[in-house]
């Protein structure tokens, strides 16, 4: 948090920058309306019966302003890293490629420390608060804000509802298929920002004693893991805390020796960075191997456990390739090549109007004014699914990136 009476300046003019190598121009961002003008709300000239209280009172707007000015900076810091991630996903020349992806670790690593100073001034903003709460002034102050927000949804349970959005054909099937197989494959993919990642969150909460179990997941994206199957082997022997050119078979062997004792899911997220042929050699020398280790030499045990695969495509384009993927799990080839669960897509208005009429019918749960399906579908380029998220915890007083999506697995 600054000192009261430092409070940083932030500036948001990005007017002719340039992103993404001069491809992203910052004049093309629009970072649309920014929430949290209810602080701008003028309160009157109050007289105030002390100079402690006075001085409360400039902190706190000092604190505001602040908020504010990093809010607007978030939001077009989210929009400029949204920009690069896109322009990486479709970029074909390696070296471009690898220019974008330098970029957009160097924008996301400015775009948390935006968040950090965001968190840290609204928990000071909710200290001044709870102090001020013995003026009449704060409490003048604190209805006229409830009565404008209504009640702020807590930021855990609104991650939480987000994951009720949907997704329940990929969930539906996902279910019944662990309920018959034993070892499971699939290949969780859609269009950019359809929300992958919260489907992988959505699958995670299937089996309740998964919370007690830590998933093995490599973004095969980071420092171009996924350009090698060696460098994929070295990621998945620092998981067992084995050495980097210990042999697969050792590491096949840790994972059937976690299976005797728990469920064992393996998340490979932004496979789409992979190549065909790198992806579909993965799978032959990793997955199929041990699928037939798993089958030969694991027999099922009292804990009934289960071996998971979940593959990440964020761009969807992996379905499209010529890897080998069963379109229905009761085909021979099943578990040994993955399955691919229908793709995700954009939310449709009465995915949007069931969601709100869900929290709505919640006891001590109230939707902000001006939250409405329409204005979700207008607002997220018709439903994009993670453009929503960001659009309702803006609503609700929160922030997607910087704040809920840390939950994200």
């Amino acid at each position: 948090m600054p000192d009261s009476q430092d409070s940083k300046q932030v500036n948001n003019d990005l007017r002719n920058a340039q992103f993404g190598g001069g491809l992203i121009n910052a004049d093309t961002v629009n970072a649309g309306r920014i929430s949290g003008d209810i602080y701008n709300i003028h309160i009157g000239q109050q007289m105030v019966a002390s100079t402690d209280s006075a001085q409360s009172q400039n902190q706190q707007q000092r604190s505001l302003f602040e908020k504010d000015s990093l809010e607007k900076a978030y939001t077009l810091q989210s929009q400029k890293v949204a920009s690069i991630r896109n322009a990486w996903v479709i970029e074909t020349d390696p070296s471009r490629k690898f220019q974008y992806e330098q970029q957009l670790q160097s924008e996301e690593g400015t775009l948390k420390e935006l968040g950090d100073k965001l968190d840290a001034v609204e928990r000071q903003l909710q200290a001044n608060e709870s102090s001020a709460l013995e003026t009449d002034t704060s409490i003048y102050i604190k209805r006229i804000i409830t009565d404008f927000q209504g009640i702020k949804i807590p930021p855990n349970l609104l991650f939480d509802l987000l994951l009720q959005m949907d997704f329940r054909q990929q969930a539906k099937l996902v279910k019944k298929v662990i309920e018959l197989h034993r070892i499971a494959a699939f290949l969780v993919h859609g269009e950019p920002y359809c929300g992958q990642q919260l489907l992988v969150n959505r699958l995670f909460r299937l089996k309740a004693e998964w919370k007690n179990i830590s998933p093995i997941k490599i973004d095969v994206s980071h420092n171009g893991a996924g350009r090698s199957i060696s460098h994929l082997w070295r990621q998945l022997a620092s998981w067992f805390h084995l050495p980097k050119d210990v042999e697969p078979k050792d590491i096949n062997y840790k994972i059937c020796e976690r299976l005797f004792t728990q469920d064992v899911i393996l998340i490979f997220y932004t496979v789409d960075y992979m190549t065909p042929k790198v992806l579909g050699a993965w799978l032959q020398e990793f997955w199929e191997p041990l699928v037939a280790q798993v089958e030969a030499s694991c027999p099922t045990t009292q804990h009934n456990t289960h071996l998971l695969m979940f593959l990440v495509d964020n761009s969807g384009s992996v379905c499209e390739s010529n890897i080998l993927l069963a379109k229905q799990f009761e085909e021979p080839d099943y578990p040994r090549i993955p399955l691919h669960l229908p793709p995700v897509s954009s939310f449709g208005l009465d995915v949007l109007d069931d969601w709100i009429d869900m929290v709505t019918a919640m006891e001590s749960m109230q939707i902000p004014t001006g939250l409405t399906a329409k204005i979700l579908l207008e607002k997220t380029e018709n439903g994009v699914p993670e453009f929503v998220y960001e659009e309702i915890c803006c609503h609700c007083g929160h922030s997607w990136e910087g704040g809920l999506a840390k939950w994200l697995i």
